[in-house]
């Protein structure tokens, strides 16, 4: 790309009552070189208003969803996960900017490399021919309850554990290539278009769901469970990671059953276990398996007493000659 010519990366991200740490999360992409456009889906906890100091400063934009963005008022009272998807789908093809990152308002996403800026490591990517960037999901956990409105999150919670199988792919980076892209067939998790080619390093997301009792309690039984379409449920499978959590259980873990994030060992990891290798692997032990089932498939058939009968047949005509 020529010198001087603009790179521009856009996060776009969709907030509901996460006043806590919006702040936090927009200002880590506007420092890493990566700007910012904001849907609050009608938050009550005043998420909008805790940003608008980065209007114009790396913020584009905070989007009132659904008033301003053209979709069912029925939006407003309701988790329409499928309604965010397509209008962050739209706002890729409207927005000026060489790539996109789909994130939510509680994840601070990193380059697998130290010192180098997530603007700078997808510029990087995009020089190599690539269009896509997966990214390795670490599950930040409370491990107390003192955490407040205003401290620094990633301080206060350094314990984690590596994401489920169930939500290894995170491919939500992609290269505007003129093409729409499909976000809602896998729901959010693996952006679809055509011609991808996914880079084989994982960059690393750091994910902060949960940040208190009260905080969980209050996003799982008021701001997700009764706001859930049953539609999406149902017809998509989305909407079940909390469904195994009752009422006055305990969201605190144990520091004893996570893993203290070490940055350097973390990226050291992705370095290592990258998606090629993991394919290879995959590849390999598909193959074992194979061998495995044609080798009793054989033991099966050597052991028939049909085959016996047969052999018994051929020595008596050996005889007979």
């Amino acid at each position: 790309m020529p010198t001087g010519e603009p790179f521009r990366v856009t996060a776009i991200i969709a907030a509901y009552n996460e006043a806590d740490v919006i702040a936090q999360v927009v200002g880590d992409f506007i420092h890493q070189g990566v700007q910012v456009y904001l849907i609050d889906h009608g938050s009550t906890d005043g998420t909008a208003e805790s940003v608008s100091h980065f209007l114009g400063r790396g913020l584009l934009r905070v989007e009132r969803f659904p008033e301003e963005s053209g979709f069912p008022v029925e939006d407003a009272g309701r988790f329409a996960w499928e309604s965010i998807l397509h209008r962050k789908e739209l706002l890729a093809r409207e927005l000026e900017s060489e790539w996109f990152i789909h994130s939510d308002a509680d994840e601070f996403r990193e380059s697998p490399w130290p010192g180098r800026s997530l603007h700078d490591a997808i510029r990087a990517v995009d020089h190599l021919g690539f269009n896509a960037v997966d990214f390795a999901l670490l599950n930040f956990r409370p491990t107390h309850d003192d955490f407040r409105a205003g401290d620094d999150v990633r301080a206060a919670f350094p314990y984690y554990e590596p994401g489920a199988e169930f939500e290894k792919l995170q491919i939500k980076a992609w290269k505007n290539t003129g093409a729409p892209v499909d976000l809602v067939s896998e729901g959010g998790h693996d952006v679809q278009f055509p011609d991808r080619r996914v880079f084989p390093i994982r960059f690393l997301l750091r994910h902060y769901p949960i940040r208190s009792q009260a905080h969980g309690e209050r996003k799982i039984l008021r701001d997700r469970r009764p706001r859930v379409i049953p539609f999406e449920r149902t017809h998509y499978e989305w909407h079940v990671q909390y469904d195994h959590y009752h009422p006055g259980q305990s969201l605190l873990h144990d520091p004893a059953t996570l893993i203290k994030f070490d940055p350097e060992a973390a990226r050291l990891e992705l370095l290592l276990r990258h998606r090629e290798l993991e394919s290879l692997q995959a590849t390999a032990h598909q193959l074992t398996l194979d061998l495995q089932s044609a080798q009793s498939a054989l033991a099966e058939i050597q052991s028939s007493p049909l085959l016996r009968l047969s052999e018994a047949a051929r020595n008596a005509l050996r005889k007979l000659k």
